[in-house]
C-alpha cells in the first residue's frame, strides 16, 4: 500500500447488546471441533461492512465521505435483528461463518445507495452482490471443517441510525478499525 493511502471501508456498528451476544455466540463456537481452523474476528472488530474501497488514496477519502453521507441522508434509520448462523459462499466449500442480519431489506438499500453513490465519484463498481451478513470468522484453509449446527446467537436487536467509514490498519497482530467518519441516515443524528 502506498504511504499516502488508505485502506477504507464503510460499515455499520453493532449495538451493544448485539455485539455482546456475537461475541459470546464466537466464545461457545471456539470450543467446537474444527474452530482452529478459523481466524475468528475480535470482539471490537464486529461490523457489519456496506461497501469495502480497499487501498483509497488520502485525499479522496473527503469526496467519498460527502458522497456516502448524500447517499445515506434520505434514508430513514431502522432496526436489525441477529438471524441464524450459516457459512457461505457455498455449502460444498464454506469460507466463512456469518450471522444473518434481519430484516435484509433496509440493509440492502443503504448499501446499494452507497455503492451508487461511490460509482458516481468513479469507485469501480463491486464485483459481488451485497450479502447481509455479520462475519464471526473465515477458513485459514479451503473450506471449514467446523460443525455449526444447533449454535445460534442470543436474541438480540440493534438501531441503525448511521453508516461509518473506517480504516483498517493491519500489522502482525490483526487489523485495528478506526472510525473516520460518522454519516448519519435522516433523523439518525450522530
Amino acid at each position: 500500500m502506498r504511504s499516502d493511502a488508505v485502506r477504507a471501508f464503510v460499515a455499520v456498528e453493532l449495538g451493544a447488546g448485539a455485539r455482546a451476544a456475537a461475541a459470546a455466540l464466537v466464545r461457545r463456537l471456539r470450543e467446537r471441533p474444527g474452530a482452529e481452523g478459523v481466524r475468528w474476528v475480535p470482539e471490537e472488530n464486529l461490523h457489519v461492512t456496506l461497501r469495502f474501497l480497499g487501498d483509497v488514496e488520502r485525499e479522496r477519502l473527503p469526496g467519498l465521505a460527502a458522497a456516502v453521507r448524500a447517499a445515506a441522508a434520505p434514508l430513514p434509520p431502522f432496526a436489525l435483528a441477529l438471524g441464524p448462523l450459516h457459512a457461505f459462499p457455498s455449502p460444498r466449500r464454506p469460507r466463512v461463518v456469518a450471522l444473518a442480519l434481519v430484516p435484509e431489506a433496509p440493509l440492502a438499500a443503504l448499501a446499494e445507495a452507497i455503492e451508487a453513490a461511490l460509482r458516481a465519484r468513479g469507485v469501480a463498481p463491486e464485483a459481488r452482490r451485497f450479502r447481509s451478513h455479520l462475519t464471526l470468522g473465515r477458513s485459514r484453509g479451503p473450506a471449514l471443517a467446523l460443525d455449526l449446527a444447533g449454535a445460534e446467537a442470543e436474541p438480540a436487536r440493534f438501531d441503525v441510525r448511521e453508516a461509518v467509514l473506517f480504516q483498517s490498519e493491519l500489522s502482525a497482530s490483526g487489523a485495528r478499525h478506526r472510525a473516520l467518519e460518522r454519516l448519519p441516515l435522516a433523523g439518525g443524528g450522530s
